[in-house]
């Protein structure tokens, strides 16, 4: 069943960026036992496996694999369905959720559209319908970057009955209860035949959306605001500081789409230990073992875009691993309280390259948060009367992260120093 809305964001911890297309069952256990004691309490409710839970080895025997080749073993059913590995998850998944929903937490998983191409290789029965797999193969619209699954013709009714038979196994086997689809964005007609399968079983889901080699644009929000709960809309973020000048911009631009009905993702928060499979010498793109790269400024920076625009907050760091102060950040209570209050940010001015946003709480107005970014390469002081920070008058302002309130001289200016792509985030 499709969760209508959301009132507040989703939160949760996903293994994406820790992990990659390969995480084991002690691996999971061991993040589940800190997700309950760190982030539970904060109100982080989800605990999501990301790609391949369904494929033997890890990450770094995977790269060496595909260096010559090769892939992974990986596991379907009778009916074409990717089901767990039972090389890194000897119990199941079942379990690993069972141990979630005792705990009050909420379990998910990472699948992608279309089926998997071991399902086309052996033109396996679609389960309910006279089709098999290759009925219902589509060669002109595949995933440029995953090679273990191929696409589906959203105009065939088996592609309808492949997606319903998958979101019934995952629900009812499985029972999960997140959703994260990817390389979907991009076609619209498969995230509505994905959201009407989900609407046809009992258990309630929570169904995330993302893009694969593009971004999403505004003009299509309304397609994805039936079926979905979060999308994603900016690329792959990792620990760079320059993410966050993107996450600026892709807030902006659906500031006022954004909302219970569909929060805009602005994607995983890169804090902790990173890629924590990848050896030095298997280095990606993207790196290898590692704490984040985010600076200091860069976290905090961050984290106040993701508090003001009420994007979800899904943390991809390996809890064992991951230092105090970063899960300080992702659970500072003022923060939190910012991003759950549901309104999102927006701007009010942009000016000599300050560019500042106002969130009001939703109860009471004339209380609210305010973010002012920085978008300069230099130190610099800045000024801000009360017109560009969207008062008649600056009433009294605390600064979040530095714990003081902010002296507003007699002129009823506000005066801030910031450091190069630095920010204030402020409550009123």
């Amino acid at each position: 069943m499709l969760i209508a809305e959301t009132k507040t964001p989703p939160a949760g911890w996903n293994s994406f960026d820790c992990y990659m297309g390969s995480i084991n069952e002690e691996q999971a256990l061991a993040n589940l036992e800190l997700f309950l004691k760190k982030l539970k309490p904060a109100g982080y409710e989800y605990f999501c496996l990301d790609a391949a839970w369904y494929a033997d080895g890890d990450q770094a025997w995977n790269e060496q694999l595909r260096n010559v080749g090769q892939c992974r073993n990986m596991h379907i059913d009778s009916y074409g369905r990717f089901v767990p590995s039972p090389v890194n998850f000897p119990h199941g998944l079942r379990a690993l959720a069972d141990r979630c929903h005792e705990n009050g937490v909420k379990f998910g998983v990472h699948i992608m559209r279309g089926m998997p191409r071991m399902a086309l290789e052996q033109n396996t029965p679609i389960k309910g319908t006279d089709f098999r797999a290759r009925d219902i193969y589509d060669p002109d619209n595949f995933c440029p970057w995953c090679k273990y699954w191929v696409a589906t013709d959203a105009s065939h009714p088996g592609t309808f009955a492949y997606y319903r038979s998958e979101v019934e196994y995952l629900t009812e086997e499985l029972t999960v209860d997140f959703i994260k689809l990817d390389d979907v964005v991009e076609h619209p007609d498969h995230v509505a035949l994905f959201g009407k399968a989900l609407d046809s079983v009992a258990r309630p889901v929570l169904l995330s959306l993302s893009p694969g080699a593009e971004d999403i644009w505004r003009g299509s929000w309304k397609e994805y605001v039936p079926y979905g709960n979060m999308i994603r809309v900016t690329p792959d973020a990792w620990d760079d500081d320059r993410t966050n000048l993107i996450k600026l911009r892709r807030w902006y631009e659906f500031e006022d789409l954004s909302g219970p009905s569909l929060w805009a993702d602005l994607d995983m928060l890169p804090l902790g230990a990173l890629q924590v499979t990848i050896p030095p010498e298997l280095a990606l793109p993207t790196g290898s073992a590692r704490q984040s790269k985010l600076t200091p400024i860069g976290k905090k920076v961050m984290m106040t875009i993701f508090a003001m625009s009420c994007s979800p907050l899904i943390f991809g760091g390996d809890l064992p691993q991951t230092p105090e102060g970063d899960i300080a950040l992702a659970t500072h209570p003022e923060m939190l309280r910012c991003n759950r209050n549901g309104v999102v940010g927006k701007r009010v001015s942009l000016m000599r390259r300050i560019d500042v946003r106002k969130a009001p709480c939703k109860e009471d107005s004339s209380h609210g948060w305010l973010g002012i970014f920085s978008l300069n390469s230099d130190a610099r002081r800045v000024k801000l009367s009360a017109s560009q920070l969207g008062f008649e008058t600056i009433p009294p302002l605390y600064d979040i992260w530095g714990e003081y309130p902010i002296h507003i001289g007699p002129e009823g200016v506000l005066e801030l120093y910031l450091q190069p792509y630095d920010c204030a985030f402020l409550k009123y």
